[in-house]
């Protein structure tokens, strides 16, 4: 594991329960995105999602974190969104 990856789970993720790997990836702009969600915590499970941007020399990550009320919302919209795709 990577000095990132440690850090990333010291700080803010904690331990990884389920790693749902990368959901989307691509350039915009010349920058490259990426969107990955995780299962993790620290003592209550929460899921992550974590968006990381890269270009050249410069890199952001953010991660939007869920509690079970706010998954189960998410879950909720993506049915709804779907069935009307």
């Amino acid at each position: 594991m990577g000095l990132w990856s440690r850090i990333e789970r010291t700080v803010w993720t904690g331990d990884v329960v389920k790693d749902y790997g990368v959901i989307s990836d691509g350039l915009i702009n010349g920058v490259r995105r990426k969107v990955s969600v995780v299962l993790a915590g620290k003592g209550d499970r929460r899921v992550f999602i974590r968006v990381s941007y890269q270009r050249w020399f410069a890199a952001s990550v953010r991660f939007i974190e869920l509690d079970r009320d706010s998954a189960d919302k998410l879950h909720t919209a993506l049915g709804d969104a779907l069935n009307q795709m």
